[in-house]
This record gives C-alpha cells, structure tokens and sequence, in this order.
C-alpha cells in the first residue's frame, strides 16, 4: 500500500484539543485503492464521516494502533453522537488490530470517535475489495479452503497447502468451503497467544439471520495457551472479537 500522504487536508478534530501531541499529529485521509480510504491519526480525535467520501459505499473497517501498548477504541456514532457500533480494546501491551463488516445499523454514522494515546490507522473498504485483492494477486481458494477475514485482510485456510490461518485481533470466517467439499459442520479450532488473558466473545450468524448469537465453546490449556474449540453450521458466520494473537484451523466433522 503506498505511503501515506502527511499533507492531505486536516478534516477532523481532536477530541481534547489542549492535548499538544494531537495538535502537532494532525489526522491524514488518503485514498488507498478502488474505493478504499485510509485515515491515520496519533491520540483522541473526532472524524466527521462526510470527509471519508460516501460512507453507504464502504463495508469493511480494518483498525490497528501503530504503537505497541496503547489503547485504541472506536465509536461509530450518529448525528446526535450516540454510539452505535463499538470496537477496539484498552489496557492492552501488545498490539490491537482488527476487522469488523459495517452492518445496516451503521448507515447512520456521522462521527468517528477515536480514543487513544498512540498512533492508529482505519481502513474503510468497500464491498469486494478484499476479494478483488487476492484474485488480483493471483491466490485463489483451494478445493476444502474457507475464508478468513482479519486485519491482514482475507485468507484461504483449510487445504493442506493452507491448513491454518494466523493473525491478531477480532475476526470473521466464512464457513462455506470451495467445492469439492463436505457439506458438514466445521469445528473451528483456535489457540491464542501464550501472553493472552482475555475471554474472548465468540458469536455465530446462521443462514438466513441477519444478527449474530452468542455461542459456547470448549477451552482448554495448551503449552502455556489457550485452546478454543467452536462448532459451526455450514454457510454460517462465525466472529471472535479478542485483542490477542491467535491461530485458527478447520476441521470436518
């Protein structure tokens, strides 16, 4: 991705405008490619969602703090500044980057409010863009693979040329294969760094639901880490929201 450009046009505030280092670090927009829009500040700020470009276009947010140990949360909030889709995480000593889809709910976000100490990057994608990346790139899904969305962006796991998918942060997967495949359940395994002490919330999407339901999960220790085990329908969504590191393979019931 190129550079970013330090002297587009300031179109956002900060947050406590007596913070000095927020004064000095101004907020950057900068087009990325077909559609995809990059806003990068350092500390608290407040982006008006006007100066993004339409924001009905974008449905992917890719979110990352670029200085290790410091927190980073995010507000999507409507005109009258209620929130109405929260990410990100706090008091963390590594580093915090995620992927969360833009629903219908968020169709009515004016403002962008960001919390933070240290630097941060918000990727705003539009639909397909992370498809269209890798077919561009020349990946395609293997027979048995699945998707993966994270904040490295979409993965193909599953096959034994790609059995497991790595990455930081919250997550999708996609849980329909590429043909041939079973049409079973999946049980997803995943394991978390060996410094991870969170509990992560993990919810599912089942064909034909538009919202996503909390589910249980199996966990146990491994060598210093923890193991969680899902069980997922196939064409079903599944999401784990953690700030750790973790692994993620598939297996076929």
């Amino acid at each position: 991705m190129p550079t970013l450009d330090t002297s587009a046009p300031i179109a956002s505030t900060p947050a406590s405008p007596t913070t000095t280092l927020s004064v000095q670090r101004p907020v950057s927009i900068t087009p990325i490619a077909d559609g995809a829009t990059r806003i990068a500040g350092y500390g608290s700020y407040l982006v008006d969602t006007d100066t993004v470009g339409d924001w009905s276009n974008y449905e992917t947010l890719i979110y990352r703090n670029t200085d290790s140990g410091s927190k980073l949360i995010i507000e999507l909030q409507n005109d009258v500044q209620v929130p109405v889709f929260s990410l990100g995480y706090s008091e963390q000593s590594s580093p915090i980057e995620g992927l969360r889809f833009l629903s219908e709910v968020t169709q009515d976000v004016r403002v962008i409010a960001v919390t933070a100490l240290g630097g941060w990057e918000i990727d705003l994608l539009p639909d397909a863009f992370l498809w269209n990346q890798q077919i561009d790139a020349g990946n395609l899904p293997q027979a048995g693979e699945f998707m993966i969305f994270s904040s490295s962006g979409l993965a193909f796991v599953g096959s034994e040329q790609n059995p497991k998918a790595q990455g930081i942060g919250d997550l999708r997967v996609y849980n329909a294969c590429h043909s041939p495949c079973s049409e079973e359940n999946t049980t997803w395994v995943f394991k978390l760094g060996s410094t991870c002490s969170d509990s992560p919330n993990v919810s599912v999407r089942e064909v034909g639901s538009e919202d996503f339901q909390q589910v249980t999960f199996s966990t146990k220790s491994e060598t210093d880490q923890k193991v969680l085990s899902v069980e997922v329908g196939s064409y079903d969504w599944l999401q784990l929201l953690t700030p750790c590191e973790w692994s993620a393979t598939p297996t076929v019931d």
